[in-house]
C-alpha cells in the first residue's frame, strides 16, 4: 500500500477501495480510529471512485 504514485517520487498511489477497506479494518482493530483518519479513508476511497 506504499506504492509510488505515477506523479513523482514521494508521492503515494491512491488507495483502490478495497485497499482503503483493508487499511481501515487494520486501524480499527489496532484501536487507533479517529475522526481524522477516517474521513482520510473515505475521501481515498471517494477518490479512486471517481478515477475508476
Amino acid at each position: 500500500m506504499n506504492e509510488q504514485a505515477p506523479g513523482g517520487p514521494g508521492e503515494k498511489a491512491a488507495l483502490s477501495p478495497p485497499e482503503a477497506a483493508e487499511e481501515a479494518r487494520a486501524i480499527a482493530v489496532r484501536a487507533e480510529v479517529t475522526a481524522d483518519g477516517v474521513v482520510d479513508a473515505l475521501r481515498e476511497v471517494r477518490e479512486a471512485r471517481e478515477r475508476a
